[in-house]
């Protein structure tokens, strides 16, 4: 008697956790897909910084404010990946368009202190998103593929802020920045900026001071311990979701 009450409980007990179960897969599927989402988000700020590093070549004037709007729209949509909280969102809503409106007035005026107001703007944003996104990416519980990507944003950021800072350094005294030639544009301080984050070293392009190569091989250095070390270790801990087996 005992026993034929126990075995409707047994199964009772089986069908449960196949619920419990069933309940848990619902999760991970809501999980993944969460993740799947801030993924593209980061992916699509990936390509926002790609985009506003190719138009550093703009050689209008219209195109470099578009460029200026560009790098605003990147420090607010990193705010956004990065799931930056109220207090964060209520600084950069107040500052970022600021210094966009500060970075048009630099690219249309024609004098040096605009230049120079332009200049430091272009080095406070991508900044901005560095540490925005830093911030973000050391809370995050596991490494994922959309760790990396973030990873490798903060990779480009960090470029375009040393750029930035060759052309404010460049701008500020008045002094010829490389010694290959006395009229540099914007997009040399690029290009030179990201063969020295790469430790290419094609040499077409040398700092002409002591500042601008200190500060050059800091930038090399920084790259070159940012990919073996953060990146790569990173990419070796990614971690997959892996379907559950089946009847498990």
């Amino acid at each position: 008697m005992s026993s034929s009450r126990a075995l409707p409980l047994a199964r009772g007990a089986r069908s449960s956790v196949r619920v419990v179960g069933g309940e848990d897969a619902g999760v991970e599927e809501v999980v993944g897909a969460e993740e799947r989402r801030w993924a593209d988000r980061y992916g699509l700020l990936f390509i926002l910084i790609l985009l506003a590093m190719v138009l550093t070549a703009a050689n209008t004037t219209w195109l470099k404010v578009v460029g200026v709007l560009l790098q605003g729209g990147m420090v607010l949509f990193a705010c956004l990946a990065a799931r930056a909280g109220r207090h964060a969102w209520r600084i950069a809503i107040v500052l970022v368009p600021l210094g966009v409106i500060l970075g048009i007035v630099g690219r249309i005026g024609e004098s040096q202190p605009a230049e120079l107001v332009a200049a430091v703007v272009s080095v406070v944003l991508p900044a901005t998103a560095i540490v925005v996104l830093a911030r973000r990416i050391a809370k995050e519980p596991f490494v994922s593929g959309r760790t990396v990507l973030g990873l490798l944003s903060v990779y480009l950021l960090i470029g375009m802020t040393f750029s930035a800072t060759y052309i404010t350094i460049a701008v500020a005294s008045e002094e010829p920045f490389f010694s290959q030639t006395e009229d540099a544009e914007p997009v040399d301080f690029t290009y030179f900026s990201f063969v020295t984050l790469a430790t290419v070293g094609y040499g077409d392009f040398t700092a002409a001071n002591p500042m601008p190569r200190m500060l050059a091989a800091i930038e090399g250095l920084t790259g070159q311990l940012y990919l073996v070390t953060v990146v790569a270790v990173a990419v070796s801990r990614v971690r997959t979701r892996r379907e559950p087996p089946p009847g498990g």
